[in-house]
C-alpha cells in the first residue's frame, strides 16, 4: 500500500474523473479531481499532488500546457498523460517534454494500477536518494571531521575554501592519514556533489589493467575483452574522480592522463573515437612527487597540472591532541557493532596511545581500537586491552632458548616459521591490513605477502 499519496486528475470527462478516483482511492491514494483545466495551477497550489493524470486534448488548456504549469510549480511531482489511440504519437512527445508515463484510452485497471505504481516506485526511490545524499552530506560536513577544531583545523579551514572551485588538488600525506576522507569531503561540500565521486588505487592494480580501468576498453582491445566496457573516468563525468596513490602510476600511463586532463577528452584502449569528459581531480600520495621527478619517476608536466592546489595532512603523531577523540568515536563505532557495553577508555591506555609514534596513522589506530573493543571483557578500553608495541615492549623471538631437543634443522625451521607469523601479523596490523602499503615498507612484493598469508592460514582483507 501507498499510505497516502496525493493524486490531482485532470480530465474534461466526468465519467472519467469519477472512475478513476474510485480506482485510485480503492488502492489508498488521496485522490483530487479537477474537469477545468484553466484552473489547474489552483488545484496544483491547493491539492500538492506527487502524481497527475492528466488528459492530453481537452478543451481550452491541454496536457502539454498542464504539463509545463506542472514542472513550474511542482518540479518533482510526476505526470502521467492520458491519451487516445489516435494521439500515441503526441504523448510520447510529452514524455520528451518531461511527463513520466502515458496511458491510452481505454485502460483497464491494471494497466491504471501498474502505472501509477511505477510512479509511486520513482517518487520512493528519489525520497531514499535525497535521504542518503543528505546523510553523506553530513557525514563529510567539515565540521563533523574529528579534529577540526584540533590538529586538523588549518586542513579544514583550507579546504572550506576550496571546496566550491572547480580546481584539481593534489592531497599529500603519510599512509593512513585519512586522504580519502579528505577529497570525499570536499566532494561532498563542491558544486559537483550531486555528481558522482569515484576512487581509484593506482597502486593495486598493474599498468595495463588500471588503464583499461581509467580509461575503458573497446570489444577486442585485448585477450578476453569480450564486451566494451567505460572507464573509471567516462563514469566520473560530471563528479569527481579521486586517484589515491597517484605517485605509482607508470610514466606512460601518466602521459595519457595528462592528455586526457589537457583535452578533457581521451580514446578508450583499442579505440579510435575520443570520449569527451567533465571531471575535476583530486589526486593523493604519500610519496615525495618532486623527488620522483628528478628521480625521473614522476612527469613534471603532470606534476603542475595535478597540483594546482596542495593540501597536507599532518601525520597523528603531530595531531596528538585529537587522540582521545578519535579513539572514542573507533570505540563507539566498534563496540556497536559488537554488542559490547564499552563506553570508555581508561586514562593510563589513552597515555599510551598519545605517547605512541602512529606509524601507521589514524588507520593503525582504527585497527588498534576495534581488536582492543573484541579484547575487552569489561566496560572500560585497559591498557592491558592494548598491544604490547605501545608500551615500548618489543617481543623478541629469541626471549626464550630454543628447545635444543630438537635436531637443528627442525629447530630452525620453527624459528623462522614463529617469525614469519609474528612479523606478518605486526606489519599487517601497522597498516591496517593494506597488502600494498605493507609490502611497500617492508620491500617484497604483494605475490609474496600474500603466499606468506596463505602459507601460515593467516586472513586479511586487502584494503
Amino acid at each position: 500500500m501507498s499510505g497516502k499519496r496525493r493524486i490531482l486528475i485532470i480530465d474534461d470527462e466526468d465519467d472519467m474523473l469519477e472512475t478513476s478516483s474510485r480506482l485510485l482511492r480503492r488502492l489508498g491514494y488521496e485522490c483530487a479531481t479537477l474537469n477545468d483545466s484553466t484552473r489547474v495551477a489552483e488545484s496544483l497550489a491547493e491539492v500538492q499532488p506527487e502524481i497527475i493524470l492528466c488528459d492530453l486534448v481537452m478543451p481550452k488548456l491541454d496536457g502539454l500546457e498542464v504539463l509545463k504549469t506542472t514542472r513550474k510549480m511542482l518540479p518533482d511531482s510526476l505526470v502521467i498523460i492520458i491519451t487516445g489511440f489516435a494521439t500515441v504519437e503526441s504523448a510520447v512527445n510529452a514524455i520528451k517534454e518531461g511527463a513520466f508515463d502515458y496511458l491510452p484510452k481505454p485502460f483497464t485497471f491494471d494497466q491504471l494500477e501498474v502505472t501509477v505504481r511505477r510512479a509511486e516506485e520513482k517518487l520512493n526511490l528519489k525520497a531514499e536518494n535525497q535521504i542518503l545524499r543528505s546523510q553523506l552530506e553530513e557525514k563529510y560536513n567539515f565540521d563533523n571531521i574529528i579534529g577540526a577544531g584540533g590538529g586538523m583545523q588549518p586542513v579544514v579551514e583550507t579546504i572550506r575554501k576550496i571546496s566550491a572551485s572547480n580546481t584539481n588538488i593534489l592531497i599529500l600525506g603519510e599512509s593512513g592519514t585519512g586522504k580519502e576522507l579528505i577529497a570525499r569531503s570536499i566532494h561532498a561540500n563542491s558544486r559537483r556533489k550531486h555528481g558522482p565521486f569515484v576512487a581509484v588505487n593506482c597502486a593495486s592494480l598493474p599498468n595495463n589493467l588500471l588503464e583499461s580501468e581509467l580509461f575503458g576498453h573497446e570489444r577486442g582491445a585485448f585477450t578476453g575483452a569480450h564486451t566494451s566496457k567505460a572507464g573509471l573516468m567516462e563514469v566520473a563525468d560530471r563528479g569527481t574522480l579521486f586517484l589515491d596513490e597517484v605517485g605509482e602510476m607508470s610514466r606512460e600511463l601518466q602521459a595519457k592522463l595528462l592528455r586526457a586532463l589537457e583535452l578533457h577528452s581521451f580514446r578508450r584502449v583499442g579505440g579510435t573515437k575520443e570520449v569527451q569528459v567533465d571531471i575535476r581531480i583530486l589526486a593523493a600520495t604519500n610519496r615525495d612527487l618532486e623527488e620522483a621527478i628528478v628521480k625521473g619517476e614522476f612527469r613534471e608536466d603532470l606534476y603542475y597540472r595535478l597540483n594546482v592546489l596542495t593540501i597536507y595532512l599532518p601525520a597523528l603523531r603531530e595531531r596528538a591532541q585529537d587522540i582521545p577523540l578519535l579513539s572514542l568515536h573507533f570505540l563507539q563505532y566498534f563496540s556497536e557493532r559488537a554488542g559490547k557495553p564499552i563506553g570508555s577508555i581508561a586514562p593510563a591506555a589513552i597515555e599510551l596511545l598519545q605517547r605512541y609514534n602512529w606509524p601507521g596513522n589514524v588507520r593503525e589506530l582504527k585497527n588498534i581500537i576495534e581488536r582492543a573493543v573484541a579484547l575487552c571483557e569489561t566496560k572500560e578500553i585497559m591498557d592491558g586491552d592494548l598491544p604490547e608495541r605501545l608500551n615500548g615492549k618489543r617481543g623478541s623471538l629469541f626471549q626464550s632458548a630454543p628447545n635444543l631437543e630438537m635436531p637443528f634443522h627442525q629447530a630452525k625451521s620453527e624459528w623462522i616459521e614463529t617469525f614469519e607469523v609474528k612479523y606478518l601479523q605486526g606489519l599487517l596490523e601497522k597498516h591496517g591490513g593494506n597488502i600494498s602499503e605493507a609490502a611497500r615498507e617492508c620491500g617484497v612484493d604483494r605475490k609474496t605477502i600474500h603466499r606468506l598469508l596463505a602459507k601460515h592460514k593467516l586472513k586479511y582483507h586487502d584494503s
